[in-house]
């Protein structure tokens, strides 16, 4: 399985363009890194919004290790 890391900027998802993308395991294994140390949003206010959360959690914490 391929991991890899876009970088897109716009006004809006729908208008934004593609201005990198990477598939160095380093890089990708470093920005997953980051974003594990930002705080995690309010988990309990909604079950599904929390159980995404989770996920993303898990998600990120396989693409830092490097195992899929």
């Amino acid at each position: 399985m391929t991991t890899f890391l876009a970088l897109y900027r716009g006004d809006s998802v729908s208008a934004s363009k593609l201005l990198a993308l990477t598939a160095d395991p380093q890089l990708v294994q470093y920005f997953a890194a980051r974003l594990l140390e930002q705080p995690c949003h309010d988990q309990d206010a909604d079950p599904v919004l929390g159980e995404l959360e989770r996920g993303r959690q898990r998600a990120l914490q396989l693409v830092k290790s490097g195992t899929e």
